[in-house]
Order: C-alpha cells, then structure tokens, then sequence
C-alpha cells in the first residue's frame, strides 16, 4: 500500500541585514539581472533610469521618505520604519534575477535622485512584466518625473529587440495598485494601460500597520461587529503588445518628446 510523508520544514529565518556594508560597500553591485539593461532606451534629455545601487541610493532615498514614510506607503502593504527594513527589501529584488529597482534620476535637476520603480512578478517565459513599487519622492510629484519615467519604463519593456532604441520585446506589462489610489489608476490610464479587472482580498495587511494604510484597505467584521482582519482589494490594468502597436508606442514617444522641448 502507497504511503505519503510530509517533510517539510520552514526555510531558515534569514540573517539580519548588514547594513553598514549595504551603505558603504566600493564594491560592484551585482545586479543579477537576467534581461538586456539597454540604458539609452531607459534615457531621454530630462530623465534617465539606472539601477538601484543601495550604497548609491539608499541613504538619499531614506532622507526624501522618512519625514513622509506613512503617507508615501499609503496605498502599499508595508511601511518601512529604517535601514533594517529597507536593506533586505531592496535585496529581495536583487536576488530574484527577473526583477530589477530602477533609481529615477531627474536630469533637469542635475540628475537628482526623484524616487524609484521596478519591474517585477516577469515572466520570460511568458514575455510579461510589472511595473510596480512606484514611489516618487514629495517635491518631484506634480512634475515630468512620473509619466516621464513610466513612458521610458513602457519603451524598454514593449520596443522589439531589434529596433533602433531596442527593447525587451515582451508582450504584456501590468500595472496593479489600490482601487482607491485614484492618482495612480489615473496616472496608468493616461499612459495607455487599460482595465482588466479588480480581485478581492489580494493582499493581507496586517493589524498592526499604521492607521494610514489600514484606512484605506478593508476590513472584514465578524458576526459581533468586530474586526477579524485587514486587507487589500487590487485593480489590474494592462499595456500589451498590441496597444503598443495600435496607438502606445506614438503615445509614449509623445510624453517623451514633450519633456525634451
């Protein structure tokens, strides 16, 4: 007769975080990514997109995002509350040789470092990515930076391999965020993206979140009326490669035009 084990064990906690040699290492960072980094497509006169080097980046980063933390990570799952937060997040992403942080730097501010974005959840298989963890820094929303930044993020992304400013060729790229974050469903809309759908309690968002985060996820009441727990509802937008063709590629070439006059 057939028998079944289940040996399964929890994967090891990871070591704490080695954040003096996150912020001072001279060495190269490895990026471990596994795509093309074609830097004159992700490049136009008033905005370049490098990746993320932490002991290049972070402690710029952390001085724009302290004095705002709750308020910038609204509408995320997690709000960081210092370096022993941030190291191992922004090493998740170097790990994972799929997904890559990009360092939005602005060039009409003497290439100032405007805030972040990524592409993660890729698929090479598939020949789909994400633009996701999106956070521009207080005094350079408002500005050319975001749209500027998403357009040289669609360009990399959706442009053929072969083409003069070469692209990854891919076919789908998504955008998800809050159904209540009306500035960045806006923000997708006006760069092409299109609505595919909202999926219920996608994420779960702990009690212990600030209130910021919490208020605007939902709550789930049990039959006495209190709370049994937080979460997230998340709206999924798409540009595909057949927007592209139809009307994207003209769009975004319009947002980057636009800034360079």
């Amino acid at each position: 007769m057939a028998t079944y084990l289940n040996n399964y064990t929890p994967p090891a906690r990871p070591p704490p975080p080695d954040i003096d040699a996150a912020l001072s290492s001279t060495e190269p960072y490895d990026i471990n990514f596994a795509f093309p980094l074609h830097l004159d497509t992700l490049s136009c006169p008033t905005l370049r997109l490098v990746p993320f080097v932490p002991a290049l980046h972070l402690k710029t980063y952390w001085e724009h995002v302290q004095p705002h933390a709750a308020g910038l990570f609204k509408f995320y799952t997690f709000c960081p509350t210092g370096y022993a937060d941030l190291v191992p997040f922004f090493e998740r992403f170097r790990a994972n040789p799929e997904w890559i942080m990009f360092a939005v730097l602005d060039r009409t501010r003497g290439d100032a470092l405007a805030g972040v974005m990524s592409l993660y959840n890729t698929s090479a298989a598939n020949l789909s990515t994400e633009i996701g963890f999106v956070l521009i820094f207080p005094e350079f929303q408002g500005t050319h930076v975001a749209r500027t930044a998403i357009a040289l993020l669609l360009r990399y992304c959706l442009e053929k391999p072969d083409a003069h400013l070469p692209g990854l060729g891919f076919r789908r790229v998504q955008w998800c965020a809050n159904p209540k974050n009306v500035k960045s469903v806006g923000l997708a809309r006006r760069m092409g993206f299109k609505d595919e759908g909202v999926l219920r309690w996608m994420y779960v968002l702990s009690p212990e979140l600030p209130e910021e985060i919490r208020s605007v996820g939902e709550a789930k009441k049990g039959e006495d009326g209190e709370i049994e727990g937080y979460g997230r509802f998340t709206i999924f937008l798409s540009h595909c490669w057949d927007n592209w063709e139809e009307g994207g590629r003209s769009l975004v070439e319009e947002v980057i035009q636009k800034q360079n006059v």
